[in-house]
């Protein structure tokens, strides 16, 4: 793909315009280029009064649903931004104008391979929904089921690729121009969101992440995943069963359908370690215009959820990690937070581990002391990130995935019960969940697993001491034949080193007392030995 010229000439008028250049931190280039921002007439006439936050907001904006998403994807980094810039950032909207109907129902046959009308016996032609990704269309399949279909938006893939390959090269040139970028790896953000917009992009996988969490909740009564329509779906159309949920920001419609909401706050929170914990998968895109109520379960309240396009995992070792981090928060140990964090190997610079106890321990210490139903937990974890990023700590994707689930899911749950209290809930599941996973049934169960392995290769035992045996007795040998080899490396190593200079030697004396053709061959050997020595 040629570079975007025109595309990356309009990313710097915006660039200029919101005066951006003067955000950048200290640096010796800093100031030539503000220098070059004025120059340009866009920072002329750019808006006046808003902090950097505000103006690095607009300018996403302005660019385009793909930087506006990464923008939202940056609103959950606290480990490498400024408060500032999130707190702005996190206010970005997603909302694009739809496409035409004609189009949308156009591309949709194109992706069914037949005509709307042999696949669905009503289809409604004004959409739903539009966003940046997709655009969400109502019907009614053939044989009655409701269903809406997610048609992906026309010439959105070199879109896509060509603001990637210009964030890509803005994010090369900031780590060249700025030393200390190395410490929040901007390259390492675009990468990770293209990671991220991919796979939005690819509705087949959005389609494997919702079929298999709709399995496991498949007989829950705390969440429910609609069912994919798997014939009908492809890379860019998804057919999925229609859902008549309330809005989970809708609190009065919820009251009014007889649901507690102090009941489905806290199911909220179970859901949430449930996916983590027991599930190993959770749905990491959980903001309130992805999540319902049924209002059919007031007694038993259940969550209804769409839009599993991203969805984070966490390997075993990482819930491990996940789990000690949390733990040591709960119970005040900083000490093992401290380490915890060290060992994980998320510093890109060396620690000082009594300097990042102390700052963690005054910045925790007070925030524990409030009344736990009034303690929220979300913010307190990004004001671990916060500390974290001073000592040039960053924490991999999955965790800041995970990270932003967690202040959906609170969010959510204390705009509808606010005296939810996420400590009481969550610790005894975490507890559990990690005894489960580390005690002593779950060793025993190992054991009993990999007992027919080792009866297995029992018999092969007493071969294979014998062999290390020798193998330890013949090491000193070994190792005494390796030092005679090197010593001798070595010697010959310094005679071929004073040869050298001795043929150097030589040849400059040939040089400097030039008299007889005696000197000359004397010359050419010395040269000669000097070529074989190096």
């Amino acid at each position: 793909m040629k570079f975007p010229l025109f595309r990356a000439l309009y990313v710097l008028h915006i660039v200029c315009y919101f005066r951006l250049l003067s955000a950048l931190p200290k640096h010796t280039a800093r100031t030539p280029l503000v220098i070059l921002q004025w120059c340009i007439p866009s920072s002329w006439f750019g808006p006046k009064g808003l902090n950097e936050g505000e103006r690095l907001r607009l300018a996403l904006t302005a660019l385009g649903p793909i930087f506006i998403k990464f923008g939202q994807l940056l609103a959950t980094r606290r480990d490498m931004l400024p408060e500032e810039w999130t707190q702005a950032l996190a206010l970005l909207q997603d909302q694009v104008a739809p496409f035409s109907s004609e189009e949308a129902m156009a591309r949709i046959e194109r992706e069914l391979g037949q005509p709307i009308g042999m696949v669905f016996k009503r289809f409604d032609a004004t959409p739903l929904a539009s966003a940046s990704i997709a655009q969400v269309h109502s019907g009614e399949l053939n044989d009655g089921t409701q269903v809406v279909a997610k048609i992906r938006r026309p010439g959105l893939a070199p879109i896509v690729k060509r603001d990637l390959a210009l964030m890509a090269t803005g994010a090369r040139w900031l780590e060249r121009l700025w030393q200390d970028a190395r410490y929040f790896r901007p390259s390492k953000a675009v990468a990770d969101y293209q990671d991220i917009i991919e796979g939005e992009l690819d509705f087949l996988q959005e389609a494997d992440n919702s079929e298999q969490m709709r399995r496991h909740f498949l007989f829950s009564p705390l969440l429910y995943i609609p069912k994919v329509h798997h014939e009908f779906s492809t890379e860019r159309l998804l057919i999925i069963d229609r859902i008549n949920g309330i809005p989970v920001n809708d609190i009065e419609a919820i009251k009014a359908a007889g649901i507690d909401p102090k009941t489905l706050a806290e199911r909220g929170v179970q859901i949430f370690f449930k996916q983590v914990f027991t599930h190993n998968l959770f749905h990491a895109d959980m903001h309130p215009g992805n999540i319902f109520v049924n209002p059919e379960s007031a007694a038993a309240p259940q969550y209804m959820a769409i839009d599993c396009a991203i969805a984070g995992r966490l390997s075993q070792a990482d819930l491990m990690l996940l789990g000690k981090l949390v733990l040591a928060v709960m119970r005040e140990d900083f000490e093992e937070l401290t380490n915890t964090v060290i060992r994980a190997g998320w510093s890109t610079a060396p620690i000082d581990a009594v300097k990042f106890e102390r700052a963690i321990r005054r910045m925790i210490q007070p925030m524990l002391s409030q009344p736990l139903d009034e303690l929220e937990f979300a913010p307190l974890v990004l004001q671990i990130f916060d500390t974290a990023r001073r000592f040039h700590i960053e924490a991999p994707l999955q965790y800041i995935l995970l990270l932003k689930t967690l202040v959906h899911i609170e969010g959510l749950g204390r705009s509808i019960y606010p005296k939810l209290d996420i400590w009481s809930i969550g610790r005894p599941l975490l507890e559990q969940r990690m005894l489960e996973i580390f005690g002593p049934a779950a060793t025993l169960k190992k054991l009993q697993q990999r007992a027919p392995e080792w009866l297995a290769q029992l018999p092969e035992m007493p071969d294979k001491l014998r062999e290390a045996l020798e193998t330890l007795q013949q090491q000193p040998y070994q190792q005494q034949q390796f030092e005679q080899r090197l010593q001798l490396m070595q010697q010959q190593q310094r005679r071929k080193l004073l040869l050298g200079f001795g043929a150097l030697g030589l040849f400059f004396t040939a040089i400097t007392q030039w008299q007889s053709p005696a000197n000359v061959i004397a010359s050419a050997a010395a040269a000669i030995l000097f070529w074989r020595s190096l």
